[in-house]
């Protein structure tokens, strides 16, 4: 398996005349949910060293006590409910509530890059049927697959990215907003030229994948490949 991803991401076009008869939706598909659960799992892995820079503290509503009405005078029909005696706020790290916080929505990142790659397939696949492609849908949807590789590379260099300029960054405010503004010089200069750099070079690399991919399968003119690619290349990195 590290040959055939080596070769696909490296030499695309030998890897498809290989297979040109052995491609199909059902690996596609595989492939695109595989995909998905390491782009997300690397995701995951960022944000959680991410937010271990964060090394503040900050005060929140103590989850275990009830609201005050419920605990002020005597409770409801004189009946407190238990929890009333714990603090009102509790202390805690503002980086694990950005884990949190995170954990919550990588879930639907998963699910959500399923339904990227199903997308990307249909754009190409109509892309390639204007140029005058022959290949059916279900080689297609394992091209796209194939091309999602190049994210999870991405995601993985993007994330050791993001860590490292935070790890010299200073996130030891308690202020929300001033950590805000923080998080946001992320996005200028260096970095912010850096984490450009790495999302225009991985569409850039999915674009030679898929090019190749709709050139051998579908027998299309290599400039007609690239035009439908690159537009379906662009297209996540234009709408973010």
């Amino acid at each position: 398996m590290p040959s055939t991803v080596q070769t696909v991401l490296l030499y695309p076009g030998t890897f498809f005349e290989q297979r040109r008869d052995d491609l199909g939706g059902v690996r596609g598909a595989g492939l695109a949910l595989g995909a998905a659960v390491a782009l997300t799992a690397v995701v995951g892995l960022a944000l959680r060293l991410f937010a271990a820079q964060f090394t503040a503290t900050t005060e929140i509503d103590n989850p275990v006590r009830p609201p005050d009405q419920f605990c002020e005078d005597d409770g409801v029909a004189g009946i407190t409910p238990s929890g009333c005696d714990e603090p009102a706020t509790q202390t805690v790290e503002v980086g694990s509530l950005i884990w949190d916080q995170a954990a919550e929505i990588l879930p639907a990142v998963l699910v959500g890059l399923v339904v990227v790659w199903f997308g990307l397939a249909v754009s190409l696949y109509v892309g390639a049927k204007i140029a005058g492609g022959s290949a059916g849908f279900g080689p297609t949807l394992e091209v796209t697959g194939w091309g999602l590789l190049p994210s999870v590379v991405g995601a993985a260099v993007g994330g050791a990215a993001l860590v490292g300029f935070a790890a010299r960054a200073d996130f030891a405010a308690t202020s929300p907003q001033v950590l805000l503004e923080q998080v946001r010089t992320l996005q200028t200069g260096l970095s912010g030229l850096t984490f450009l750099a790495i999302q225009v070079g991985t569409a850039a690399w999915q674009a030679y994948v898929w090019a190749s991919g709709l050139r051998v399968v579908h027998g299309i003119s290599r400039y007609a490949a690239v035009a439908v690619a690159v537009v379906a290349a662009t297209l996540p990195v234009t709408v973010a």
